[in-house]
């Protein structure tokens, strides 16, 4: 553990300082400490590091409740402090972004404009290229990432040497990247274009009935990681149900998926997919079976299942998939099969890789439910509620935990510490978990049945 002598203040928002003077500076892992000469010490979790701003003789850590650490008069070993104590801090962000488990491709210095509707800085940064996500951790403001599938578009000005990456209505523009400018471009655009081939041919693997015309429409509609309405799928060419329900539903899980689907009105559902590296499927497969808690399995007993015996039968098929593909569904559902439109509720059912549980959500507030019954609203709700808790599932790569877990096992357990971090800096995850509703256990599809009509006469 480093450790480092110089002097410190802690001060409020108002700029009046609480604490001051000669202490010492260690850190590890995920953990800052700060020993002053007298006085209480000062503990905290990397990640609740706002903003990591290094000047030239102090070094200012703004913290998440808004109050600042400025550290001074290091001497010598301020230099080591704040390179070392630096790449901790961004190693713990990338974990609290959710991204440390990605496959890391380069690395780039330069300065970051983001323009978005909730959100906008400009700043010197880091950026970080990774297989499916690019990361921006910023030295004036709080990190971020975008994943590559949903990038519209990369333009280059040639005037002022300017990359520009555009996602719906937001903007990340990169300057001051000097020789290395062409370079980001170029494998940028590469590294994207990758995902979108990879994400075509699967497409084209789901649906390869529909013609080049057809095709060009359904790629736009379901691009990875993002859910496609079947309505706007259907409208391409009438067998996608067919072909979907053939191709990305796992036999052990179609009782489930039969039985959701009866409750569908309509048949207005949504469709996605994402790639799985080996590492990260085998990753999820562990999250899976550690989701397995001691209610489950005694739930899985009482109905003569041995626990764990159904994820290994699936595990048998998924391994035979080349790469390997996590399929789902959002099935927006009615208490009454056969009725026109849903009930507040939608079903998440990953279809492939093994799932082990149905998740249940509220589509929008109690106070909005009122308007799904309403024909000339209800679909446009619909549709911005699977786009707002798809996106939030995508940027946890798919984690279980922080979905259902309670608030006081992230608060209180230091291994979901960066999960409750993630809760505070991704306001996604702020509203998935307020939706969530529970989850009924794949143990055989009798005991699930049971699960699944307490949710449906619940809502």
């Amino acid at each position: 553990m480093p450790t480092f002598s110089g002097k410190f203040q802690y001060v409020n928002p108002d700029g009046s300082a609480t604490q001051a003077g000669p202490c010492r500076v260690s850190f590890e892992t995920d953990t800052l400490t700060l020993t002053p000469a007298s006085g209480a010490p000062l503990a905290l979790d990397l990640g609740d590091i706002d903003i990591f701003l290094a000047g030239d003789y102090e070094l200012t850590l703004t913290l998440f409740t808004g109050k600042k650490i400025l550290l001074s008069q290091f001497a010598k070993t301020f230099q080591n402090l704040c390179h070392d104590l630096l790449e901790a801090y961004r190693k713990r962000l990338l974990q609290c972004l959710l991204l440390e488990d990605l496959e890391e491709i380069t690395r780039f210095d330069g300065t970051v404009r983001l323009e978005s509707p909730g959100r906008a800085f400009t700043s010197p940064a880091e950026i970080r290229l990774f297989k499916s996500n690019l990361a921006v951790l910023p030295a004036q403001a709080t990190g971020l990432q975008w994943r590559l599938a949903d990038i519209d578009s990369v333009s280059f000005d040639e005037t002022s040497w300017t990359v520009t990456v555009a996602s719906g209505e937001e903007r990340l523009a990169f300057s001051k990247l000097g020789k290395r400018t062409e370079e980001f471009r170029e494998k940028l655009t590469t590294t994207r274009d990758e995902v979108v081939q990879r994400g075509a041919e699967t497409v084209h693997g789901l649906f390869p009935f529909l013609d080049p015309d057809q095709f060009q429409q359904a790629v736009v509609l379901m691009t990875e990681g993002r859910a496609a309405s079947l309505n706007k799928l259907r409208a391409l060419h009438p067998k996608v149900d067919q072909a979907l329900a053939a191709n990305i539903v796992d036999q052990k899980l179609k009782p489930y998926y039969d039985a959701l689907m009866k409750h569908v009105p309509a048949g207005n559902y949504f469709s996605g997919f994402k790639f799985l590296r080996a590492d990260e499927d085998a990753a999820a497969k562990n999250a899976r079976e550690q989701e397995a808690s001691a209610a489950d399995a005694e739930e899985a007993k009482a109905a003569g299942t041995a626990a764990g015996e159904f994820a290994e039968d699936s595990e048998l098929r998924d391994r035979s998939e080349e790469p390997p593909i996590l399929h789902w569904f959002f099935l927006p559902l009615a208490a009454q099969a056969g009725a026109s439109l849903p009930d507040n509720l939608v079903a998440w059912e990953a279809t492939s890789r093994s799932g082990r549980a149905t998740y249940f959500f509220r589509l929008v507030s109690p106070e909005q439910a009122a308007q799904l019954q309403d024909a000339s609203k209800g679909p446009a709700l619909i549709e911005s509620a699977i786009r707002q808790l798809n996106r939030a599932i995508v940027l946890l790569n798919f984690r279980r935990e922080p979905i259902y877990l309670p608030d006081d096992s992230l608060a209180i357990q230091p291994r979901f510490r960066r999960y409750a971090i993630a809760r505070r800096n991704l306001p996604e995850l702020v509203r998935l978990r307020s939706s969530f509703i529970g989850r009924a256990i794949h143990t055989t599809p009798e005991a699930w049945q049971k699960q699944f009509e307490g949710y449906l006469i619940a809502h």
